[in-house]
């Protein structure tokens, strides 16, 4: 099967109180559908689920075309009544970190279903916010190491020194000061 391009993770919740992904494949089935319309379904424990393979399109968002191009993600629970449990939370996170990273898709595509242009829902519920899972996803500052190679008094020689480098394959910078800066 070819690989779908996707640009988005779509962020839901199953709107009731089921058991577990079980009873959401079974509804799913039900009415007809291949599979559980999200591709992951996290229980209650924090458990990851695989629904439909990300080779086909979901079923559980055809506003904007979602369907097509939004990797579906539902947590087991009506978060309108309650928020997610912690382990929900914390293996969303992880697991969003991870399809962004394999996909590239970037922090601002990771929408909650009510986000969606045209959609017309609640989901993924009042007691979930996109906005701090949106600021989790973001790449905190990393520590870094410069390594200064030299120091020149005659400045076509700090140019010579940063050609040499930058034929090396490093990146130079040449930040002119003085002796007491």
């Amino acid at each position: 099967m070819t690989a779908r391009k996707w640009t988005h993770i779509i962020i839901h919740h199953t709107g009731a109180e089921e058991k577990d992904a079980a009873q959401v494949r079974r509804y799913h089935l039900s009415l007809g559908w291949i599979d559980t319309g999200y591709h992951y379904v996290i229980e209650r424990a924090g458990r990851v689920v695989p629904g439909r393979g990300l080779t086909f399109a979901g079923a559980h968002c055809l506003a904007s075309g979602m369907n097509s191009k939004g990797i579906g993600i539902a947590l087991i629970g009506n978060l309108d009544n309650h928020p997610a449990l912690p382990p929900q939370e914390r293996t969303l996170l992880k697991l969003v970190r991870d399809l962004s990273g394999r996909f590239s898709i970037p922090v601002g595509n990771v929408l909650g279903h009510k986000e969606v242009p045209g959609a017309a829902t609640a989901c993924p519920g009042k007691h979930l916010s996109m906005a701090s899972l949106r600021s989790s996803l973001k790449v905190k500052s990393e520590k870094i190491h410069r390594v200064q190679v030299g120091a020149y008094r005659i400045r076509e020689n700090a140019e010579d020194m940063a050609n040499r480098l930058r034929k090396a394959g490093f990146p130079v910078v040449i930040i002119e000061g003085t002796l007491d800066s």
